[in-house]
């Protein structure tokens, strides 16, 4: 699949993205761009008929679920989720929702659509372990959706990128890495490679602005 990502808030340097089936990691520090990506990628698959199953830890986790659980009178969750870290809390709160993926990967598989599982921030504060769960639960959606299913993860921890190609969200490129210092040093020196255009003071006669050149990163493929 194929789409045009337009250049939002000047984060996005305006390109075709090339989408395919199975899990895709979206990489990137924070402020990267990659919560602007999914909600593109959420914007086309409904505008093309496709299904879409959302979650984001920060619309749908936190005190957004606490309350949720106290509308519904479910006083354990509520407890648990209150007294435990962050990690344990999105692993609980995400938990609630895979029912919820789980029929519409059916709903998907039935009427033959593409289905878009877009999440935001599922490694937040997660430990190795949670987040090497999370790797087995894509494939096992994977497996069970077929080539129905496209995961998009906005992600922040290595282990959730670790042996596959993820997205570059400020470029559109596939990128892949070796091992954690690769990615580490990818994500420390990404807004210097990757700086959106900045506007520079204005000339004080045609009240032109100059933009920086565009550093590439030799690791990319196109």
């Amino acid at each position: 699949m194929r789409l045009k990502v337009n250049d939002v808030f000047g984060i996005h340097s305006g390109y075709m993205l090339d989408l395919k089936p199975g899990y895709t990691p979206l990489v990137g520090p924070n402020g990267a761009g990659k919560t602007t990506l999914l909600h593109q990628l959420r914007d086309y698959a409904k505008e093309h008929g496709c299904l879409v199953f959302e979650y984001s830890n920060l619309a749908d986790g936190g005190s957004v679920a606490r309350q949720t659980y106290l509308f519904k009178g479910e006083a354990a969750l509520l407890a648990a989720s209150a007294f435990s870290s962050e990690g344990e809390q999105v692993a609980l709160n995400f938990g609630q929702a895979i029912r919820k993926l789980g029929a519409a990967v059916r709903e998907a598989k039935e009427q033959g659509k593409p289905l878009f599982i877009l999440l935001d921030a599922l490694d937040s504060g997660a430990s190795i372990d949670r987040a090497r769960e999370l790797r087995e639960f894509f494939d096992l959606v994977c497996r069970d959706a077929r080539e129905t299913a496209y995961i998009v993860c906005a992600c922040n921890s290595y282990e959730l990128v670790r042996g596959v190609a993820g997205i570059n969200v400020r470029t559109g490129k596939r990128v892949k890495f070796k091992d954690y210092e690769e990615y580490a040093d990818f994500i420390c020196s990404f807004l210097e490679k990757f700086a959106p255009p900045k506007q520079e003071k204005e000339d004080e006669e045609g009240g032109r602005r100059m933009r920086p050149r565009r550093v590439t990163a030799a690791s990319e493929k196109p």
